[in-house]
């Protein structure tokens, strides 16, 4: 008996090495992350996969403004349209309406689609106050969080690529975003304009720096993982700097698709994330979220798992129900499992038995339980550490001031509800930086981009014309809405009182703290998404019907010092 149990030990530990985080391979990581960044930045047009793309938002909110702004998010399955309310002090109201993207409509038209989209909007509109819907006051501003590859070249201007995601839609390659909304709205006789074209990153770090204008990153790590942070436009190069007219030290977010990022002379990829990867639909693809991102965590860790049963090392060679099945072990299960009270190890050893499911009776014993719960830590530990590298190598694409603190808003269910996902990366954090200087780091929850997020661009953007614009970051005096500066202005929409706008260079705020939603919120979020990417995974609100008014009297964030 000693002599197995010290072989499944050393399997064991064997194994383990092959997920520890060395000092040595976080310095490989976040250099190879680094390069990435370099060489996304230096690329002169699209060629291959894009990286670093820019979202041409060169402002940030203060937390100060007020108004009503529409957004519209869309993705594979769902069309959301939201009446985001801004209340000042970083509080708004949202008023939802959130229908089903059909197939029919996925193989319709372009003007059936887009008409269905402009008369959802109209339901949303019947919903707000009067005063809004009076034919005298100007149109409202809306931001489009779209979830589809896109040839951006302005903040409100974009062509449309192939969509991918079951849609067929004809005609639609090659068209102008806003156009096509302009002219659904005409048909639909709808007050609203166009002012903003985002992703949900750019979205996330947007709406939180409404909170805490400190905000530097915008990190979503739910099932899908990217991030966002404020580059130089200079640095740019992919840009056309001949277009821009302001000072070559002008800040624009950029949208990194981390996600892909990723290769093997960097990554500490063992054989369970080759096995993953080549029974992927799109192998090759997105190593990085792979190994680390919500919708495989599960997978990666019934496969640490099956390789120690198939040696009978683990449940004497049984295999459970849960586990026999490629991508049917879920991140939600390892959570669920992780979050299990320490201090009752029968209960541990009844849960999990009935969660995996023995159909030949076995029943685990401690040893199987203490395997079992060791896989599921180290597969997601080595997550935090792999969140915690990308987040040191796009803070240390910028420049902060000594004692500047450096906000990092994170949306996302890997973030918001796997059991001590927070104090893992911190921890990883000091690791790489020291206890004091790791202190400056200020891991926060963001609110969702594709509403919140979306809503503030267009507010910020809102007198915008479609060709390119920036903010210098010289004087304050910039950052004001300017009424004079566009005739067309009062027609896109209004504002309850004067509202101002910063560059992104400007940090000055105090943070909030309020607790995490509760894990069974989103528990289930997980179930649907374990195949098919989908960044937004939890409701960053209360639960919503097909149509329903969503308050959030203030910003849910966390901050872990």
């Amino acid at each position: 008996m000693n002599n197995k149990n010290n072989r499944i030990i050393n399997r064991l530990e064997w194994i383990r090495e092959g997920f520890i985080l060395t000092p040595e391979i976080y310095k490989s990581m976040i250099k190879g992350f680094k390069q990435e960044c370099e060489h996304g930045l230096n690329t002169p047009s699209a060629s291959g996969l894009a990286t670093m793309i820019p979202s041409y938002v060169t402002r940030l909110p203060t937390g100060h403004e007020t108004g009503t702004y529409l957004a519209l998010d869309i993705g594979g399955s769902t069309l959301r349209v939201c009446a985001v309310e801004l209340l000042g002090q970083g509080q708004v109201n949202v008023t939802e309406v959130k229908h089903l993207i059909t197939d029919t409509l996925r193989s319709s038209t372009t003007i059936v689609f887009f008409d269905w989209i402009a008369d959802t909007i109209a339901e949303l509109y019947a919903l707000l106050p009067e005063e809004t819907r009076d034919e005298t006051s100007p149109p409202l501003a809306m931001g489009v969080s779209w979830s589809f590859p896109l040839d951006q070249t302005g903040i409100s201007k974009g062509t449309i690529l192939r969509m991918g995601k079951g849609f067929t839609l004809a005609g639609i390659d090659g068209q102008d975003l806003a156009t096509l909304f302009l002219e659904a709205f005409k048909r639909k006789n709808i007050r609203v304009i166009v002012t903003a074209i985002i992703n949900d990153t750019i979205g996330a770090m947007v709406a939180h720096a409404y909170s805490n204008p400190q905000t530097r990153v915008g990190f979503i790590y739910g099932t899908g993982v990217n991030a966002a942070y404020a580059e130089k436009v200079s640095r740019i190069i992919k840009l056309n700097i001949a277009e821009w007219q302001e000072d070559s030290g002008t800040e624009m977010l950029l949208n990194t698709e981390i996600d892909i990022f990723g290769n093997e002379s960097y990554l500490p990829i063992t054989r369970f994330d080759r096995a993953l990867d080549a029974n992927h639909a799109q192998p090759g693809f997105q190593p990085y979220e792979k190994m680390m991102s919500g919708a495989y965590l599960g997978e990666l860790t019934r496969l640490v798992a099956m390789d120690l049963i198939h040696e009978k090392e683990l449940f004497e060679g049984h295999i459970p129900l849960l586990l026999n099945t490629p991508w049917s072990f879920l991140t939600a299960h390892m959570s669920e499992i992780e979050k299990f009270p320490k201090n009752n190890f029968q209960y541990i050893i009844s849960h999990i038995t009935k969660l995996l499911q023995f159909m030949d009776g076995y029943q685990p014993n401690e040893n199987d339980i203490h395997i079992f719960l060791d896989i599921c830590c180290m597969v997601s530990t080595r997550a935090a550490g792999l969140a915690a590298a990308a987040m040191i190598a796009i803070i240390e694409q910028q420049t902060f001031e000594p004692n500047d603190a450096i906000v990092i808003g994170v949306n996302g269910t890997t973030f918001e509800m796997y059991p001590r996902m927070p104090e893992r990366i911190h921890k990883a954090l000091e690791q790489w930086y020291g206890e004091e200087k790791a202190k400056r780091i200020q891991l926060e929850v963001a609110r969702d981009g594709g509403s919140i997020g979306a809503a503030l661009v267009a507010m910020l953007y809102q007198e915008v014309p479609s060709s390119i614009q920036s903010v210098s970051s010289s004087t304050a005096k910039e950052t004001q809405i300017n009424n004079n500066q566009s005739q067309h202005l009062d027609r896109h929409s209004y504002l309850t009182e004067e509202t101002s706008q910063r560059p992104i260079t400007t940090t000055t705020s105090t943070k909030k703290h309020a607790s995490c939603p509760s894990f069974l919120d989103c528990f289930f979020g997980w179930l649907p998404g374990w195949k098919q990417k989908n960044r937004r995974t939890t409701p960053p609100f209360e639960s919503v019907s097909t149509l329903s008014v969503v308050k959030d009297e203030k910003h849910k964030n966390t901050t872990i010092s």
